[in-house]
Formats: structure tokens, sequence, C-alpha cells
């Protein structure tokens, strides 16, 4: 995990000390993301320059970046991590490669001499990554298909500016552009290179069940293939809890960590669960004022102003503290489930439930996995989400609703798959949001409220927000210098209820 950078320019040769010192400067910025003892690591050529600051988890000691391959002339810079590397790994060498590591970035350096743009497409893992041939001076900039690793880039004076956070461009200019999960950036433009299935599976009932188990049991299980100790965030909610299961089951040394307040019923559920089955358990009990005073740092790490959003975070960040404090480094979370299980209430009401699962999944890198990428890296902690697995995730969309919701209940199958796994008073367990089972979404809202009630703004109306608490927001999101954005990702016909049904066009 790292926070990465690049500058390059389309033929024309750059002042490279000038050069050097925009990188510094844009990898400052996203220093939390990488290990503090060490210094971020950079590469200048003529037209270009890349580097990251290093988060390491794979081949710690030899896989500095920016990686090469032999001949020196393509480099490498990557945030995430590519699960499938080994695989990638022992096919290349058959193909006549030879790797100086065992690091996943340089699995990217030879897939992308043998297989160009397409390396894209034999990817499995969360990634951003940039590619650059010192040769050509062609550049690959991707992100992973579902967006839980970001990445963003400026286009100035015909040089890309690019990075894993806003804040990293901000002194650059405002016209910051996201790059869209599963897609990649050239010099030719954006292009897509992933797309959820059209297909949806018709086989026994049972089959289905099976291969959603199978699958979900081999999305934990490769990310936990690591000789470091890993955490799990644990809610007491069904979601963590199928992560937590499983996680304890591959790696030896696993811990959770949960947060709220005392007595609030995620705690005291939580505290059960790992009590009955031998899991070291780490909890913080929250206090309302300190994630108030927290607001301005939750926004400015988590480039973001809306309010579920913030809310959401104001939990999930202090659990990552708790984590980075235990000296863990990798931590999984049950995020993502409720998106493509239909574990949400409007589901039950809404006439297309399907319809409704793909525009939540395309909008999904913008809420829930902006805030654990964001989150996590606040404290340079490793955030790795199960269920949005590529192959996990392919297959979960594709089953029928009717396996999804069923008599009212929801993620059904995920209930059924992992009866034998979990207790019934966590799989029957009703869905209740992270926040509101800790017991601090009311005392929170309240506050923003109170604080937006009075507040004026022209960008507020421009926008179309008529809540006081998301004004609130946004008026302490563009005092941070991040650029008025053209449109809500939120829209009340989009995500908010209106009649009792959510409203919105298709999003493919």
């Amino acid at each position: 995990m790292c926070g990465i950078a690049g500058i390059i320019n389309n033929g024309v040769v750059l002042n490279s000390e000038r050069c050097k010192e925009k990188l510094d400067l844009m990898l400052l910025q996203m220093k939390h993301r990488g290990d503090a003892e060490l210094a971020h690591e950079t590469k200048v050529w003529p037209s270009a320059a890349i580097g990251c600051n290093r988060l390491a988890i794979v081949d710690r000691e030899f896989a500095r970046q920016p990686l090469t391959d032999e001949q020196g002339t393509i480099f490498a810079v990557l945030n995430g991590e590519i699960y499938n590397y080994r695989d990638l790994y022992h096919e290349l060498v058959a193909l006549g490669h030879r790797f100086k590591t065992l690091s996943d970035t340089e699995v990217l350096v030879h897939g992308y001499q043998e297989w160009g743009e397409d390396i894209t497409s034999h990817l499995d893992g969360m990634f951003g990554f940039i590619l650059y041939d010192s040769r050509t001076n062609i550049f690959l900039a991707a992100r992973d298909h579902i967006g839980i690793k970001p990445l963003y880039y400026l286009y100035e004076d015909n040089t890309y500016f690019i990075a894993s956070e806003m804040k990293a461009l901000l002194p650059l200019g405002q016209k910051i552009q996201v790059l869209q999960p599963g897609h990649y950036l050239t010099f030719n433009g954006i292009k897509r290179y992933f797309h959820f299935p059209k297909d949806c599976i018709h086989v026994d009932e049972s089959e289905m069940i099976s291969t959603f188990r199978d699958h979900f049991i081999r999305a934990v299980k490769k990310m936990v293939q690591t000789d470091l100790p890993i955490g799990v965030i644990f809610s007491g909610g069904l979601d963590s809890a199928a992560v937590l299961s499983i996680a304890a089951r591959y790696h030896s040394d696993v811990t959770a960590f949960t947060v709220g307040f005392a007595g609030a019923p995620d705690i005291e559920v939580a505290r059960r669960y790992c009590q009955e089955n031998g899991i070291r358990q780490h909890i913080a009990y929250l206090q309302a004022d300190a994630m108030i005073n927290d607001f301005r740092q939750i926004i400015y790490y988590g480039e973001t102003f809306e309010t579920i959003d913030i809310m959401d975070a104001s939990v999930l960040s202090p659990a990552f503290k708790l984590a980075q404090e235990a000296g863990i480094k990798v931590v999984l979370c049950g995020d993502g489930s409720d998106e493509v299980l239909a574990g949400y209430d409007f589901f039950k009401s809404y006439p297309n439930p399907d319809y409704l699962m793909t525009y939540r999944l395309n909008n999904l890198h913008r809420t829930d996995l902006q805030r654990v990428d964001r989150s996590s890296m606040r404290y340079t902690v490793e955030a790795r989400v199960p269920f949005m697995d590529k192959p996990f995730l392919c297959y979960s969309y594709s089953l029928p609703m009717s396996l999804k919701l069923r008599n009212g209940v929801e993620k059904w199958i995920l209930r059924e798959a992992l009866r034998e796994y979990l207790p019934d008073y966590i799989s029957q367990r009703p869905k209740i949001r992270m926040p509101e089972g800790s017991g601090l979404h009311y005392q929170l809202l309240d506050f923003a409220h109170k604080q937006g009630k009075n507040l004026k703004t022209s960008f507020g109306a421009e926008l179309h927000i008529e809540q006081p608490d998301v004004a609130y927001f946004l008026d302490q999101y563009i005092q941070m210098g991040y650029p008025l954005p053209q449109e809500r990702y939120k829209k009340p016909v989009l995500d908010f209820a209106e009649n009792g049904y959510f409203k919105f066009t298709k999003d493919t």
C-alpha cells in the first residue's frame, strides 16, 4: 500500500529540478500513506517523474519503488495489492521473463512488457498504478475494477499530474478529475476495461449457495496470505462477522477491532462472539465530543463533504487508529456487502432492486470505498475488502435477486451460506448501520445540523443543498481548498428516499 504520484509530459523536456520539486510536494501531501521511517522514493526523466510513499507489505526488504525491468526502461509505482501476482509471476517466468524481486509491482512491469495495456484484464486485486516507458515516453495509469484504491489526475499544459489523493494535486490546480473504477488512462485518452457480467446465473439453488460460499472463503483466504498479523474491523454485524470468522480459520494471528459507546448493542454482540471463539479483541469506547472535534480531520483526510460518509468515517477512523496502535498494518473490512447483496431496507421497497444494485455499486468508489481507503491510510494501515474481491463480486452480482432478498430478509444467501460458521445471534441479526449500532448517529448529526442551520452559501445553492448539516460540511471542505464539485455524488433523487422510493437513471 502506498501513496503514488506522477508527472508526465507529452514530449516536451521539463525542468528536471522543478519537476522533482513538484513531485516531492505531491508526495509530501500524502506522507501518511507510507511508512514514516522511509523517505519517499522517486525517479525523474527529461519528460516525466514518478514516485511513491511506500507502506511495505509484499517483499518488504527488496521491492522498493519505482521498480523497473532488466533493461531499466519500464518503471512502475503501485498503490494496493495484486492478489494473483504469484500466478502471474509463474506465467511470465514461463514466457521467459526474469525477475529481480518477488513483488507484485514487478509483475506489473513484466506484464506490461508481455501484454501492453491489456495487463489490466489479467489483474485480480485492489490497485491504482502508474507504468512509464522511458524509451517511448508512454505511460499507463489504471485503477482496479470497483475503485477500492483511488487515483486522480489533473491535465495542464500538455502534462498529466496523477496522484492517489486529491490533496496532492491541490497546489497544481482545481480541475482535478477522478479516474473511474475499471478504467485506465494514457496519452490517447481513457478506456474502460472492466464490465459487470450481463447474464444472470441460473443453476440449482444449492449449487449457487455452495459456489457463493466457496468464492467468499477464497476471497478472505487470499487477503490473509501474509506473514504479518491481521486485523478485522468487527462491528458485531453479519458482514464483519463473516469476514472475521473465515479470516480466523486461515490466519493464526487475527485481532478484532471494535468501537462504540459502552453498552451499545454492537459492542456487546462483538464481545460475546470474540470471547466464545477465542479471538483477541481491542475495544475503543468513543466520546461524541472527541468525534465532533475530529470532524475537520475527517473532512481533510476523507476528501468528502457528504454527511453520511463523514458520520461513518467518524466511527471507522478510531477503529483504524486502534489497529495502528496495536502495530497492525493489514486490516480486513466488511464493506460492500450491502450493495451487492441487497442489504439495505430500501431494496425491499424499490420495484427493480437489480437496477438499484448496479447504481449503488457504480457509486461505491465515491462513498464506502473512499471512506475505507482514507480512514485506514490516515493511520498508515492497509484495508482489504473481501466483499469487493473481483471473482466474488462478479459471481454475486450475477445471482438472482431472489437469493439476496427472500421473505423480507436481506442478504439471505450470505446468512444461508455461512450458517455453519456463525451463531444465530449474528446470522439472524437485522441490519444496523455502524454509527447507529454504536450509539453515535444522533449526537453527531445534531451538532452538524445546528452549525449549518444559519449558513448561507452560494455554492450550496448551486449544488441544490438544502440539508444544514451538508452545508456545514461543504463549507469546511471548501475552506480546506478542495475544488467545488460540479455535482453532488449523493443526490436527493438518487441516494435519498423520496415518497418511499429511489429514483435515478441507469448508470452503466
